[in-house]
């Protein structure tokens, strides 16, 4: 497992700024931007998106799905927070141990086509 933070290819910079483009029936699009030089840098397609109030993001998934019970329901929210906090938290410890110096296409390639790491 790897994280790498976004660097600018213009200026080196890593203040972005995430312009997220939103079209009825389409996947949301979020293109990131330089802060320093305002040059593009990414597009990414989002699958999911969980904001800073996970249990709020939880419920929005949950609208379209049935619980047998709501206990039920707490359990996956719980599990779904708990998830959360323990991706994020190894990503930042992943992010502080070390800058990853491959071109982030570099490193999804070496995901392979289902995430996975290719042997």
């Amino acid at each position: 497992m790897r994280t790498k933070r976004e660097h600018c290819p213009h200026c080196d910079g890593t203040a972005m700024h995430n312009l997220v483009l939103m079209r009825p029936g389409q996947d949301v699009d979020v293109f990131v931007e330089c802060a320093a030089c305002g040059r593009f840098v990414a597009r990414y397609t989002l699958k999911d998106y969980t904001c800073e109030d996970p249990y709020r993001s939880f419920l929005r998934r949950m609208r379209q799905r049935r619980m047998a019970s709501g206990s039920q329901a707490r359990q996956t929210a719980e599990r779904f927070k708990a998830d959360l906090d323990a991706d994020y938290a190894q990503a930042r410890r992943l992010a502080n141990s070390g800058e990853e110096t491959r071109d982030l296409e570099e490193l999804l390639d070496d995901l392979g086509p289902t995430g996975d790491p290719e042997c």
